[in-house]
């Protein structure tokens, strides 16, 4: 899915494992093993990163220097069917959705 209004890219299959060959895993949590894979973005500059267990993180900043997140998405599913929510708001109401 590309761009819709609010900016949201989702990267394909392909893409999401080019970025995880190209920069590694993701840590999301300080202190632990990285494991998480970047699969979107919000347009804006922050990331959405799945970790291992299936949970789905947004970074809180535009960067992964250093990056803190916060839990979006139990799994790659409630994060799509949030994503499709926000579609559906922002066609409606011109407004963003949780996302």
């Amino acid at each position: 899915m590309s761009d819709f209004g609010n900016g949201y890219f989702v990267n394909s299959a392909a893409g999401a494992l080019a970025y995880f060959r190209e920069y590694g895993p993701v840590s999301v949590h300080a202190g632990q093993e990285p494991s998480g894979l970047v699969i979107a973005a919000d347009g804006g500059g922050l990331l959405f990163v799945v970790e291992s267990d299936g949970v789905v993180h947004r970074t809180r900043t535009a960067s992964l220097d250093e990056p803190e997140f916060d839990k979006v998405a139990d799994d790659l599913r409630h994060f799509l069917e949030l994503l499709a929510q926000s579609v559906a708001r922002f066609i409606g109401t011109g407004e963003p959705g949780y996302l």
